[in-house]
């Protein structure tokens, strides 16, 4: 049982403190409270990340029409300054929302 205690404080880098237990029994509860400690501050980690990352998500959105305004601009300079036809930049863009909004990569 001792091994087990020392195992899950290492485990939950709590380290071994001042304060110890005595007993078998001491050290099982404290071994079951370091696993929950663990468990509850993973859990509340991957939340965490999880909102991070739809952030990061929405963020890529608005980027990706930004780069595409850019390219449009770069067609533009590239164009002797002329713009490509109002038809042409839109059916451009309503392809690349479509593949925005549907790629599953």
């Amino acid at each position: 049982m001792i091994v087990t205690y020392y195992a899950f404080t290492t485990l939950s880098t709590v380290g071994f403190g001042d304060y110890h237990p005595r007993s078998n029994a001491e050290r099982g509860l404290c071994a079951i409270i370091l696993l929950v400690g663990v468990a509850i501050f993973s859990y509340i980690m991957g939340n965490f990340i999880e909102i991070l990352l739809s952030i990061q998500n929405l963020s890529a959105d608005f980027d990706d029409g930004e780069n595409l305004s850019k390219w449009f601009g770069l067609i533009k300079r590239f164009n002797s300054s002329r713009s490509i036809s109002l038809d042409l930049k839109l059916k451009i863009e309503e392809y690349f929302d479509y593949r925005w909004t549907n790629d599953k990569n």
